[in-house]
């Protein structure tokens, strides 16, 4: 048999094993370990908190009434779209096989760049909030891209690169804005403000007619109403991405080239792949969209490039925490990525309410994560353990 012939089968046995993955999008095994996760941390926390003299039903319930109703809604809708978009981000470059620890930098960078053509681009607002969105994608992607060209000619790895490269990004912002960016008009480290027509504006501002309307046929306080009210169109573009993420990895052939290579670096390889073209296009991608997110908060909810509230704002971390749970599916990025932070969003109300720390629901988050990852179900841990069934 040819050697032809025989990575001809091998590639074809790897696209069924794709195909099938992603028709049998529900694995039980996987769903079952994320469930026993989820009740051995509530277990957990329970102990904790009762160990603390604290009622941990009452806590459960201002978590929960604090993040998923109301205002709380709101805010943790506002906050879930920059973690989904990271998410995603980070998603797309683990698909090939790249960790891709360096979010947190270019997410910063990404801000400092978009923010800088907010302030001095003249011309009319839509178009600067444009040229400030592409200025952050093209900043967020170079800075992607140095990570994956030290990968490909050099053998470094990205895990480490783009790690150690989130320090100098963000010691250089905060100089930026220390020194050049700086208003000084304001006692605050931190840029000007950006005009209110450069800013990504709420989906219903007060007195417009999409407020009247929620606010004629649902009443003034309802959620619909206040979420409205309070929701900024940052919500579509990271839809879009969404929706570009899921049409290039199922569509797109550098959506199987980079699946492959995660899969299989020397099948990739042998099978004719441009595995450092196709690393590079994907590190790229990713980057862009950190870089993206990073001026989305700005125009959407700071108004300012503020020193230090950008890698304050804890996003990166939870993104990266809802990548490891969601295991790079772009539907599950979204629903872990709104309960993660509900948890952030509820464990401050835990801590205006009770004194409690609010890191509190980083360690949930933590802790359901690590109980995923080393797989409870009963016929993992009977393989584990050598028991026959």
């Amino acid at each position: 048999m040819s050697t032809t012939t025989t990575m001809t089968r091998r590639l074809g046995r790897v696209a069924g094993e794709l195909a099938t993955r992603r028709v049998r999008s529900v694995d039980p095994v996987r769903t079952l370990d994320t469930a026993l996760a989820v009740v051995l941390t509530a277990a957990v926390m329970t102990a904790l908190f009762s160990t603390a003299g604290r009622n941990p039903f009452a806590l459960y319930h201002s978590l929960f009434a604090g993040s998923l109703a109301g205002i709380g809604l709101v805010t943790t809708l506002q906050q879930t779209v920059p973690v989904v978009g990271l998410g995603l981000a980070l998603s797309f470059s683990f698909r090939a096989g790249q960790f891709n620890l360096g979010a947190a930098g270019q997410f910063v960078g990404g801000g400092v760049g978009g923010t800088a053509v907010a302030l001095t681009m003249p011309g009319p607002g839509w178009l600067v909030i444009g040229a400030s969105l592409l200025a952050a994608m093209v900043v967020g992607a170079a800075l992607s891209t140095i990570c994956a060209a030290l990968f490909t000619a050099l053998g470094a790895p990205v895990f480490a690169t783009s790690l150690l490269l989130n320090y100098p990004i963000i010691s250089t912002s905060s100089y930026l804005i220390k020194v050049t960016m700086k208003d000084p008009t304001s006692s605050m480290d931190a840029s000007r403000l950006i005009p209110t027509e450069r800013r990504i504006g709420v989906i219903g501002p007060p007195g417009g007619s999409v407020a009247h309307l929620f606010d004629s046929v649902f009443g003034q306080y309802s959620t619909a109403t206040l979420i409205v009210g309070g929701l900024n169109w940052s919500v579509l573009i990271v839809a879009v991405i969404w929706a570009l993420v899921v049409f290039i990895n199922a569509r797109l052939p550098i959506g199987f080239e980079t699946r492959l290579i995660g899969l299989s670096p020397d099948m990739a390889r042998s099978s004719g792949i441009r595995s450092d073209r196709a690393i590079l296009v994907n590190m790229a991608i990713g980057g862009a969209i950190t870089g993206l997110m990073g001026i989305v908060v700005v125009l959407g909810t700071h108004f300012r490039l503020i020193d230090g509230a950008l890698d304050g704002t804890g996003y990166p971390i939870t993104a990266l925490l809802v990548v490891l749970l969601a295991r790079n599916r772009a539907v599950a990025v979204v629903v872990v990525g709104f309960l993660f932070t509900a948890l952030g969003v509820g464990g401050e109300e835990i801590e205006r309410d009770y004194g409690l720390s609010s890191y509190v629901s980083t360690i949930v988050q933590a802790l359901v994560v690590f109980l995923v990852s080393i797989k409870l179900t009963p016929r993992v841990l009977a393989r584990r353990w050598g028991v026959r069934r």
